[in-house]
């Protein structure tokens, strides 16, 4: 993937979405960047709290098939303004494929190729 035009999310730096391992890895895809602006412009203040996860993260080492992270198709958001319910009703309407609810953060992702997707699901 080629870098990503970050003046395009006015709302998000690279560093929020770099892999957490220490390889510095930022390979977010451009159509998911743009539909978590549309949503980060409807809801407000998004903390990241994982984003681009490359495929020697330890919780993508743990799986048999890399995940919809290792695609720059996800990222794991907490709401900084509004409620849970009310970004989970926006994620929803906006028709998000994937969409994991934990306690402590909120996973979206737009699928990939081993994925079932549409799905959502609880940690």
């Amino acid at each position: 993937m080629k870098p990503l035009n970050w003046s395009l999310y006015p709302n998000f730096s690279a560093s929020e979405f770099e892999c957490r391992c220490g390889c510095g890895l930022v390979d977010m895809a451009p159509e998911f960047m743009e539909k978590l602006q549309t949503l980060r412009n409807k809801v407000g203040p998004l903390k990241i709290t994982s984003g681009y996860r490359c495929e020697n993260h330890p919780v993508e080492r743990k799986k048999s098939r890399s995940g919809a992270h290792s695609l720059g198709l996800a990222a794991d958001i907490v709401p900084h303004k509004v409620q849970r319910y009310e970004l989970l009703t926006s994620i929803s309407d906006m028709r998000f494929k994937g969409i994991g609810v934990a306690k402590s953060f909120i996973h979206i992702d737009e699928g990939h190729p081993y994925a079932y997707r549409p799905a959502s699901w609880s940690y």
